[in-house]
């Protein structure tokens, strides 16, 4: 979440694209850049840095209002206008649904979806839910606590984020080490301390490309594209510590195996306190982006509204921890920030501007020691990256009714280690981030690009480096209570980037999936596939049930200026996405997939070395 206070976020218009789907209409509105809620002035620290003169919120920096996305040509355009982008397809067979492409908030909420469906699905029903351990706990005690359950902890040391922006990095990283903790019993929380600046510093850099990874032209970087003279940040290429950020920054990064790894040495912050030591003594380069010591291969995700507090609780049970959005402002507190309730008297609640992790949870706490008593007794127990010092040891409680984490996402992470079921030695990837990138105070500004919701068939088509085995695959869904047939074929001709179901032949593999929660799946395939170097397998998946399809849209956008708390830039995103040609969707008249040429899809390929 963005470390920024949201002073003012305007939305014009709300149009519903169908039934299911919220399409938000944006418009360019003024944001007025204030103290930082998720660490300085908050914090309940006395801080006497001399650059922290304007933390307070008093001085206003540069005005991201009417904020364009530049063109690489630096024209600018007025992407963010409207919700909606291009036309709508326009199907001539009644098995194609159409569909509209839209850009909604980066912290894009999970949808609900039909469980009562999912589980009335009689051709489903002997299909189990790929994500079923997160959700198998149904003796639920009235208190948990990840630190000391049954005499073990499954909770890492409360670090502290200092004057980073970096709140979504350490609570992504905390829910990793949880759910290692939980799943390897040899590991000890003592023991166990991953690299939040690894993960930070590659959300806006380039990776260099490895085998198989097929994202080497997806990219983002700060660039400085006005010129503007005395940018000092630059010097040091320290500026992606200013940069807050939500879950599907993780999703993208950790999913493609862009870590973790261990915090040591040269992926290890030597700084976290005074503007400008934060920024110079932190130049050392982390070790290579793709030096994972362990694979994220599921995000599992939920709305944490209180109609799901019993799913939320399930997934704290299995990973150890969960992340979740809140709002930090002052007011919300109590009990030197030992306590945290939001409520917007029956507005709609801004996006959330702090990123922390459940680790446990009170049926019984009680109301009364929030500022403002929400309906019930009932509390999340949460971990901060903001020191011992803050809450209790650093900890502290989140109502269950907080307004803020009701319409924001828990996720919860699944890492294997080496030689563990579902350790995969390649992964075929095509889209290399779910987010597009403009501001790094105001996720209004930050978008993701989506299909609204059906159930056209989509896939992707990729070609063997070696003599491998296809394992499993993984895609991304925004939407809860999903079901998928999937189906795998060898070798498909292509006929001017048209795939023909008459030319397709018999699957190799037909397979039913599903899942209960929205993020990142991998499904394991019932057996898998020998491939040979140079052999194509295409990956079709069809959807069971209605959802909205997320994508890479390939473009080359240069965002407005950034800057600081202290007035410093941080620089412009250069968002820079290309689309391969391998991803396909459905042809109008519903006879062939069609290759994409300005989109690629989430969906990857695990293969073990034959």
């Amino acid at each position: 979440m963005k470390k920024k206070r949201l002073v003012l976020v305007l939305v014009l218009a709300v149009a519903i694209v169908t039934a299911l789907i919220v399409a938000i209409i944006f418009t360019n509105h003024n944001s007025v850049q204030t103290g930082n809620p998720s660490r300085r002035d908050e914090s309940g620290q006395n801080l006497s840095d001399d650059d922290l003169s304007a933390v307070d919120g008093s001085e206003n920096f540069a005005d991201p209002s009417n904020s364009p996305i530049y063109s690489s040509e630096g024209k600018s355009s007025t992407l963010l206008e409207g919700s909606l982008i291009g036309e709508a397809n326009n199907p001539i067979s009644e098995n194609v649904e159409t569909v509209r492409r839209i850009v909604i908030p980066e912290a894009v909420t999970i949808l609900d979806g039909d469980n009562v469906g999912f589980y009335a699905n009689e051709d489903f029903k002997d299909v189990i839910p790929s994500d079923v351990s997160s959700f198998s706990d149904t003796d639920l005690p009235a208190q948990y606590d990840s630190r000391n359950y049954e005499g073990k902890c499954y909770v890492t040391e409360v670090e502290d984020q200092g004057y980073t922006y970096l709140c979504w990095s350490y609570a992504a990283i905390g829910a990793i080490e949880s759910d290692i903790l939980k799943h390897y019993s040899d590991i000890s929380y003592k023991d166990l301390d991953l690299s939040e600046k690894h993960l930070a510093y590659y959300n806006v850099h380039k990776a260099e490309d490895t085998v198989n990874n097929g994202i080497k032209d997806d990219y983002r970087e700060l660039v400085n594209a006005d010129n503007v003279e005395g940018a000092w940040i630059f010097d040091y290429d320290t500026n992606y510590v200013a940069v807050g950020g939500v879950n599907n920054f993780c999703i993208s990064l950790l999913t493609a195996w862009k870590g973790p790894v261990t915090e040591a040495d040269n992926d290890a912050f030597q700084a976290i306190y005074g503007s400008e030591y934060l920024f110079k003594n932190n130049t050392s380069l982390p070790s290579n982006a793709y030096n994972s010591e362990y694979h994220i291969q599921d995000v599992i995700e939920v709305c944490a509204s209180e109609e799901n507090i019993s799913l939320v609780k399930q997934m704290v049970m299995e990973h150890g921890a969960a992340s979740i959005g809140v709002n930090a402002d002052s007011k919300f507190w109590s009990k030197n920030k030992g306590s945290l309730y939001s409520y917007f008297n029956g507005e709609i609640p801004p996006t959330a501007n702090h990123e922390v992790l459940i680790v446990g949870w009170d049926d019984d706490y009680s109301a009364s020691n929030f500022s403002h008593r929400p309906k019930a007794d009932g509390a999340w127990i949460c971990k901060n990256s903001w020191g011992e010092v803050s809450g209790k040891d650093g900890y502290f409680y989140l109502s269950y009714y907080d307004e803020t984490a009701a319409i924001s996402n828990a996720a919860a992470y699944s890492a294997v280690r080496p030689g563990a079921k579902g350790w995969y030695d390649n992964n075929y990837q095509v889209a290399g981030f779910i987010t597009n990138v403009t501001s790094t105070l105001d996720d209004a500004e930050n978008y993701v690009v989506t299909y609204s919701s059906s159930k056209n068939p989509y896939g992707v088509i990729y070609e063997a480096k070696e003599n491998e085995n296809l394992e499993a695959f993984g895609l991304m869904a925004i939407d809860s209570y999903q079901q998928y047939q999937v189906e795998i074929y060898l070798n498909p001709v292509t006929d001017d980037d048209k795939l023909s179901f008459e030319d397709l032949g018999e699957p190799f593999v037909s397979q039913k999936f599903s899942a209960i929660g929205g993020g990142y799946h991998t499904f394991e395939l019932m057996r898998s596939i020998s491939l040979e170097a140079g052999d194509k397998f295409f990956i079709l998946i069809k959807p069971e049930t209605s959802g909205r399809l997320v994508m890479e849209a390939a473009g080359d956008m240069v965002s407005q200026p950034n800057y600081d708390e202290w007035n410093n830039l941080t620089g412009n995103f250069h968002n820079y996405y290309t689309a391969s040609g391998q991803s396909y969707y459905i042809s109008d008249d519903g006879n062939a997939m069609e290759a994409q040429s300005d989109k690629d899809f989430f969906i990857k390929a695990y293969t073990t070395n034959g």
